[in-house]
């Protein structure tokens, strides 16, 4: 009996260091997972927009579930887009500037409110990392230009905004 008590004992550290290392597992396939996200997100945008002669630069990237928004400048100009993920795989939504910051423009896509509100926040908080002129460049998209016609969230024209 005291043997059993002592392994008992002695199993309980264990029990706690294999769901410590679990949870941190857990947490580092979060991080890669987001990661791949973002390198999915980059990977369409370089795919869909990216030209020999006019190189795109995607950042920064926000994702909230099965939505991102993300930062893009292609030469002197740039803009943001709006992301959904469907089957796994991401798709551009929407392409414009300084609309795609703003909550009630995120909810009007499609966007549940409680995932619009952190892509908002966190988007901010994002961009306040980047250099101001690179920032400046994202307002240059006038407009909003629905991108992928097979989404069924609502939709806007351009008023001359390119990739």
């Amino acid at each position: 009996m005291v043997i059993k008590m002592q392994h008992r004992n002695l199993a309980l550290p264990y029990v706690a260091l294999a769901l410590l290392g679990w949870m941190a597992l857990s947490g580092a396939i979060h991080a890669v997972r987001a990661s791949d996200d973002g390198s999915a997100i980059r990977a369409i945008m370089l795919v869909e927009w990216d030209k020999p002669d006019a190189k795109l630069s995607v950042a920064p990237i926000v994702v909230d579930g099965d939505y991102a928004v993300t930062g893009w400048v292609q030469g002197n100009r740039g803009g943001r887009a709006l992301l959904h993920k469907s089957s796994g795989k991401w798709a551009v939504m929407l392409c414009s500037g300084d609309p795609l910051k703003h909550v009630s423009v995120l909810v009007e896509a499609g966007i549940p409110a409680d995932a619009a509100e952190r892509l908002a926040r966190n988007l901010a908080a994002e961009e306040s990392r980047l250099p101001p002129d690179q920032v400046a460049l994202f307002s240059t998209f006038e407009g909003l230009m629905k991108v992928n016609e097979n989404e069924s969230h609502a939709g806007h024209h351009h008023n001359g905004g390119h990739h």
